[in-house]
């Protein structure tokens, strides 16, 4: 009987024990190997993006694609993070849209030009419409797109469409004053930038941006309509001697930031929104400060480096706008032609008329200083 107690004992005194030591081992939780909470609280899964673009790493546009990779990581608390491949390293200009789709990259950084005709609807940001300067394009390009979100980029999530500063008329032997100069000169243009040169009296080239260096050294081509901020980014003023400023057209490069769908669609949607707001209130700013920048910094190298800039006599200005209108009636009567009615292409029209108003009298407010505009918004070069 004794033994059967002692034996009873020592059996209730190791559940004690059991249950003593299990209660006071707290269950640590593990961390999240695949994810990660932002300092907003946005919870999503470590995912890895790839992000291509064919502008050169230390440029203006090269670098706004790292800042866009450095602040998502640090909105996202890094669980999203971008690898960035700047200078065509993974995708070419003229491929990129196709390779965003494709899934060669996640992100792809490109303009309208090289893939001509494929987006016509927003093509007609490309027009001579009256851009000021790259400050006021940035802006009515993005609200554009916001108004009317063509259904042309429905294979892809649009992140950004934005441009690039005015274009002005770069020679390398020989000035242009009028028109007529233009008779016999080839000059790089892509898209409807190239039918400006032809309907101004020159041949157009669609040489990418790149390669255009050479072939003006090598004299394939005379000159191009670009910004002057290409002097730097393009190192073109290494190559051309003469500017003319034909800005008060307003054509512009028009630039879009593009994510193939399916990488999209797999964010959360509390990242979605994230990043949209991300871009809404920062990114877009950001990208029209960079190009308004940049193109001032071109056009002080073009001073300091002893081009002559050259401008339009007030008295000749007609000519050259009654000559770029031939592209707008052009563009109007093929989209006319595709099946949109006049009354919706003379609406994109109005509408991006109305916004250069708009935002060309929030830049005087705001004092804001560009290479080209009017008068109050000029900046002062020494």
């Amino acid at each position: 009987m004794m033994k059967k107690y002692c034996w009873l004992l020592a059996f209730f005194l190791m559940l004690t024990l059991l249950i003593g030591c299990s209660a006071g081992e707290r269950p640590v939780s593990p961390e999240p190997e695949a994810g990660s909470e932002s300092e907003t609280g946005v919870s999503q899964e470590k995912v890895t993006l790839r992000f291509a673009n064919y502008f050169a790493g230390e440029s203006g546009p090269g670098m706004i694609g790292q800042e866009f990779a450095d602040d998502v990581k640090k909105l996202t608390g890094g669980s999203v993070e971008i690898e960035y491949y700047p200078g065509g390293m993974l995708l070419a200009a003229d491929k990129m849209y196709d390779g965003v789709m494709e899934g060669i990259a996640d992100m792809g950084f490109s303009n309208l030009g090289y893939t001509f005709g494929r987006f016509p609807v927003t093509e007609v940001l490309d027009l001579p419409l009256g851009f000021p300067n790259a400050w006021v394009s940035n802006h009515v390009a993005a609200d554009f797109y916001k108004e009317f979100m063509p259904a042309e980029w429905e294979d892809t999530h649009v992140l950004a469409l934005h441009t690039s500063p005015v274009n002005n008329i770069l020679t390398v032997s020989k000035p242009v004053t009028k028109p007529e100069d233009l008779k016999g000169l080839i000059l790089r243009g892509t898209g409807y930038i190239g039918k400006l040169v032809d309907a101004l009296g020159g041949t157009s080239r669609p040489v990418a941006m790149p390669d255009a260096y050479d072939n003006l050294a090598k004299g394939v081509i005379d000159g191009l309509l670009v910004p002057y901020e290409t002097t730097k980014t393009f190192r073109y003023g290494e190559v051309t001697n003469y500017v003319t400023e034909v800005w008060p057209l307003g054509q512009v490069y028009t630039f879009y930031i593009v994510m193939n769908k399916n990488t999209w669609n797999q964010l959360t949607p509390e990242t979605q929104d994230l990043i949209t707001r991300y871009i809404e209130d920062e990114y877009l700013e950001k990208l029209a400060q960079m190009w308004n920048r940049i193109d001032i910094e071109g056009k002080e190298y073009a001073i300091e480096s002893g081009y002559e800039i050259l401008e339009i006599p007030p008295n000749e200005i007609g000519r050259w706008h009654e000559l770029a209108s031939g592209v707008i009636n052009d563009f109007t009567e093929s989209m006319v032609a595709a099946g949109h009615s006049q009354d919706e292409v003379e609406g994109w029209l109005s509408f991006i008329e109305e916004r250069i108003e708009y935002w060309s009298e929030k830049q005087k407010e705001l004092g804001i200083k560009s290479s080209t505009g009017s008068a109050e918004v000029i900046y002062q070069f020494n």
